[in-house]
């Protein structure tokens, strides 16, 4: 996303009514010079429209070295934009997981005199692919427990009919039983390789998550 053709009045009369993406506008002292509505209704905990507030009030305290440095980044690359994922304290013991495009905005001779950055929250989509990790361990869990419980006593019955098989050399009735039971080791092998969870390698992941994500 480029704002280098916008001047800051321009994106505040294009998205100060959003109610899909946040806009900030952040000082030189670290605190927000701007807020719109929507980013004010999302942490209305900790943000009016009345007061000074420093940015950092609602961050979560791990991201708050890469904030920092994205800032420091902005300044000193003003014709630039920098990204991240910022987490803000939800008031409620948890969190929303924002994405943001940062860059330095200017004055008309030139002067930097904060940060400009657009956002939108993308809390949903995370906790969809922490429960997807989630179901892909249970998953993964009753796969292995699964090939002790039913493949080795079958591992174990297919070294048996093979046993038999050697000793019924010479005896037609032994024969015919071994190989019914041959068969019938093969016809359950086949079952189970239909009926039983496999695990759930990264790719079978990254798929789920792209169906969420649509």
């Amino acid at each position: 996303m480029s704002f280098f053709n916008f001047s800051f009045e321009n994106i505040v009369h294009l998205l100060s009514k959003s109610d899909i993406f946040y806009l900030v506008k952040i000082d030189m002292q670290g605190n927000y010079a701007y807020l719109n509505d929507h980013f004010i209704n999302r942490n209305a905990t900790y943000y009016k429209h009345d007061g000074v507030k420093p940015a950092n009030t609602a961050l979560h305290p791990d991201d708050w070295a890469s904030c920092t440095e994205t800032f420091g980044n902005c300044i000193q690359n003003p014709q630039q934009c920098f990204s991240g994922n910022v987490r803000k304290l939800d008031g409620k013991g948890g969190y929303i997981i924002t994405t943001w495009e940062y860059t330095a905005n200017c004055l008309p001779d030139g002067e930097v005199d904060g940060v400009v950055g657009i956002g939108y929250d993308i809390t949903t989509f995370e906790s969809h692919k922490d429960y997807i990790q989630f179901l892909k361990g249970k998953l993964n869990l009753a796969a292995h427990q699964q090939s002790h419980l039913v493949r080795r006593p079958l591992a174990n019955i297919v070294g048996l009919v093979e046993v038999l098989n050697q000793m019924s050399e010479g005896d037609e009735s032994l024969t015919s039983i071994v190989n019914m039971l041959q068969k019938s080791c093969t016809e359950l092998n086949e079952e189970l390789d239909a009926f039983l969870i496999r695990d759930f390698s990264d790719t079978d992941l990254k798929n789920s998550s792209n169906a969420v994500q649509l």
